[in-house]
């Protein structure tokens, strides 16, 4: 069985064992409601988490990812409040908006070379920052949240005939379009491939610049998306929205099997780690415990799930080095036989 297969089947198993637990012990986990609600607050922590996911893969981070959503949010906002633009106009300005922030932390990590901690860590500021620039104010000067009342954007943040938010089938889909470009495009190849070996990547003839940066650009349009459906949602814009969930969707994303060390994961153990994640979180809920505790049990599971994953990186490394000696004996013994 493949090193990746069987860290998908640990975290998949690890999250029917967490479900099982909430279904014994409360009594309105497995409501339909409840189900229904648990899949929405997966959905826009998912769709950043797959952005995310692509940059771990090529042996980076997106730590900007939370605060570049806020942005485009307040770009969004700010063009909505101040302006006369059609609705077209206003989504648009906002995805390049996003692309804009993807393509500056690919310049950074991939022309630049800033180590992606680095650079990501810095444009998280350069974002805050901008999106202070852009908040709303009142007469007073004050800083104000944004009403967004405009008919297609609160159909994003509805419900569909069967009660299934529209974020929830958006990030369903994105999953499949993420896992099929990884794993059957040629820029699915050259992102593994440079997260798993950069210098025999780049002897093969794939950019690390280039890889780099499509990978951060599609980060950014996650974040677009991810973006759009929040104020869907709410209607409305703070400037404190997204802050918190980049390191929600580098925690799903790692809990599904994506490795700091580059060339592994993929959308599937990304979904199963989102889902992790909000499980517990409402499970949490259910026994009322407060945000405090929750962010603290969230970050013991979190730092367990990285010793785990060094733990079994290392076993496997050796199992395989096992593996590759026995070949090399075996076939010594067949030659002098």
């Amino acid at each position: 069985m493949r090193q990746e297969t069987l860290r998908r089947i640990i975290s998949f198993v690890l999250l029917l064992i967490l479900i099982v637990i909430f279904y014994i012990t409360t009594d309105t986990f497995f409501t339909p409601a409840n189900l229904t609600t648990l899949l929405r607050e997966c959905s826009v922590i998912g769709i950043l988490a797959i952005g995310v996911t692509v940059t771990i893969i090529t042996g980076g981070n997106d730590l900007s990812c939370g605060h570049l959503m806020g942005t485009v949010c307040m770009v969004f906002a700010h063009l909505y409040y101040y302006t006369a633009l059609p609705l077209f106009a206003i989504l648009l300005l906002s995805l390049l908006a996003a692309i804009a922030g993807g393509m500056l932390n690919g310049i950074c990590v991939g022309i630049l070379q800033i180590p992606d901690f680095v650079a990501t860590l810095s444009t998280q500021f350069i974002f805050m920052g901008i999106t202070y620039i852009l908040a709303i104010r009142n007469e007073y000067g004050q800083i104000s949240a944004a009403q967004i009342n405009n008919e297609a954007m609160v159909f994003l943040g509805g419900q569909l005939p069967g009660g299934i938010y529209l974020v929830t089938l958006c990030f369903v889909g994105m999953a499949i379009l993420g896992q099929i470009f990884l794993k059957m495009t040629r820029y699915g190849t050259y992102i593994y491939a440079i997260g798993s070996n950069r210098r025999s990547a780049e002897y093969s003839g794939i950019s690390f610049a280039k890889t780099k940066i499509i990978a951060f650009v599609i980060s950014g349009a996650c974040a677009f998306i991810a973006a759009m459906f929040t104020i869907g949602r709410y209607q409305s814009n703070e400037v404190a929205t997204g802050q918190t969930f980049a390191l929600q969707a580098i925690s799903a994303a790692v809990i599904g099997g994506a490795s700091f060390t580059g060339g592994r994961g993929d959308m599937l153990g990304t979904v199963i780690g989102v889902v992790f994640m909000q499980v517990l979180r409402n499970g949490m809920r259910k026994y009322g415990f407060t945000t405090q505790t929750q962010a603290v049990v969230s970050g013991i599971i979190i730092v367990l799930m990285l010793i785990f994953d060094a733990y079994y990186n290392e076993f496997m490394k050796k199992r395989n080095k096992r593996a590759a000696a026995a070949v090399q004996v075996k076939k010594v013994v067949n030659t002098n036989g």
